[in-house]
């Protein structure tokens, strides 16, 4: 599963969201940080999902867009 990500800043934060995943986010300190947490909310979210619990592999996180400034 390849999924777009999208960062930009919200105060100190890079905040990071994937259209594909619009209840999940990553806020962190860089946009690696933000783009980390933001799979292991959309892993969390799919492992809870009793549709498909075997895309967490192959889930690759694409950045897009970068309005982070960093």
């Amino acid at each position: 599963m390849r999924c777009s990500v999208t960062l930009h800043r919200d105060g100190a934060a890079v905040v990071a969201t994937c259209a594909e995943f619009p209840a999940c986010e990553g806020r962190g300190t860089s946009g690696a940080d933000a783009v980390a947490r933001l799979r292991e909310s959309m892993l969390f979210w799919i492992e809870s999902c009793p549709c498909d619990v075997t895309a967490g592999p192959g889930l690759v996180l694409h950045v897009v867009r970068d309005d982070s400034g960093g």
